[in-house]
């Protein structure tokens, strides 16, 4: 296992408190569409439904969900982990690149990135929630687009007085990045060979709270790098006790806090250093 070179990271329940996804269905869309999201995303988390039939409800759930609303979500209402800025001051400043990879939706991250110091996150592996001009599916926001309106509503007093940010909505439909557990740590790999191609995979650390980030864990640390369950709940743990027994893991896997709100993010850097 080398030194750490590139941290990738879960951002629902890992970095913030809340499920991005279903906590926004719950202040914008309604309450009757928040429980079945909740539900679904219950038993994705859990390991009982896979992240494609978990997205396939809760698209659908989000229709109407304003970009305005979207960004203000991550301003007004989501709450960071306690050691959040600590643990993004420690990787950038060990030079360390730091990638979000979450089934948390792009939109969500373009957002994080604007709000905190710049160049702290250098990148991110997701889903893409599509919007369209009136919710017009002709109409769709490019990703490129999509992060430039992010951008200007957060830095720019005058673009967030703009009524297109009302107009612009969730037309309910997602494009997953993540189709399924094992994918974060196949496209954490790839990213790191396309952008740093000097990081073996030995120094990659992936950190993440419930199943969905299960594989993630479980193969980073099988390839020698680091997996940490931080702020994890008891099906993780159980079922990465289990592998371990069962698997041969050159890196490490650590658990660190389980899940409670004084899960704190510097315990994750000690580990790091």
């Amino acid at each position: 296992m080398g030194k750490i070179k590139l941290v990738s990271s879960d951002l629902n329940g890992t970095l913030v408190h809340q499920h991005t996804m279903s906590d926004m269905i719950r202040l914008y869309i309604g309450e009757s569409q928040f429980q079945k999201a909740t539900e679904v995303f219950q038993r994705q988390t859990s390991g009982q439904a896979t992240m494609e039939e978990a997205f396939e409800i809760a698209g659908p759930l989000t229709k109407g969900l304003t970009l305005r609303q979207a960004i203000e979500y991550t301003q007004q209402h989501m709450r960071y982990v306690i050691g959040f800025n600590k643990f993004v001051d420690f990787i950038y400043g060990q030079e360390i690149p730091f990638v979000i990879n979450s089934t948390g939706y792009s939109v969500t991250i373009y957002a994080i990135k604007e709000q905190i110091k710049r160049g702290r996150i250098h990148g991110q592996i997701g889903n893409i929630l599509h919007f369209g001009l009136d919710g017009d599916k002709s109409q769709i926001l490019r990703e490129d687009e999509l992060e430039l309106k992010v951008r200007e509503f957060i830095n720019d007093s005058e673009a967030k007085k703009k009524t297109v940010y009302d107009r612009v909505s969730a037309i309910g439909e997602i494009t997953l990045g993540i189709k399924d557990e094992s994918a974060k740590a196949v496209l954490i790999n790839k990213y790191t060979k396309m952008y740093f191609p000097q990081v073996t995979q030995d120094q990659i650390a992936h950190v993440g709270d419930t199943m969905g980030d299960s594989k993630g864990i479980l193969d980073i640390a099988k390839q020698g790098g680091i997996g940490i369950a931080f702020n994890y709940n008891n099906t993780l743990k159980n079922y990465l006790m289990a592998e371990m027994i069962k698997e041969q893991i050159q890196g490490q896997i650590y658990f660190i806090d389980p899940k409670d709100d004084k899960s704190d993010l510097k315990r994750v850097v000690e580990v790091l250093k």
